[in-house]
């Protein structure tokens, strides 16, 4: 890579806290008893389904009423 030293080391570094933040939860919610960690599960499953289509835009759709689609 074409990059100053500093920029491969933060990346590196980057990678480092992002791997000791998931060993961690991993560890974490290895500990929880089994409830918990199902209602945890559930509570993630949610969210990211919420922060998926937060910042989609649905499209602007015409509802023709079955009359309509019957008579064209």
């Amino acid at each position: 890579m074409d990059a100053d030293d500093f920029v491969v080391r933060n990346l590196g570094d980057q990678i480092t806290a992002f791997t000791t933040v998931a060993n961690t939860m991993r560890e974490r919610l290895g500990g929880l008893p089994e409830d918990e960690r199902e209602e945890i599960e559930q509570a993630s499953a949610v969210l990211r389904k919420v922060r998926a289509t937060r910042d989609h835009k649905l499209l602007p759709l015409t509802v023709i009423p079955k009359e309509a689609r019957d008579a064209g």
